[in-house]
């Protein structure tokens, strides 16, 4: 029994670890007057400027949407 509970705690910590240390790929679209001009997937999440994708848009004009959107 212990032993089970061990390995369950070593499993638990080496799943928090990957997930920590694991690059996340965003998707980023670039828009040009309402139209998307250009679509980049997998774009690395820079974790020491960014916590999420979305962080990284960079939207100049809403409507029509002109600049950068990722998800």
């Amino acid at each position: 029994m212990k032993m089970k509970k061990i390995a369950l705690a070593m499993a638990a910590i080496a799943m928090v670890a990957c997930f920590a240390s694991c690059n996340k790929k965003c998707t980023c679209k670039t828009y040009a007057a309402g139209v998307v001009v250009d679509t980049k997937e997998e774009v690395e999440l820079d974790k020491d400027s960014y916590k999420s994708c979305s962080d990284m848009n960079a939207i100049v004009v809403a409507d029509p949407k002109t600049g950068v959107e990722c998800y």
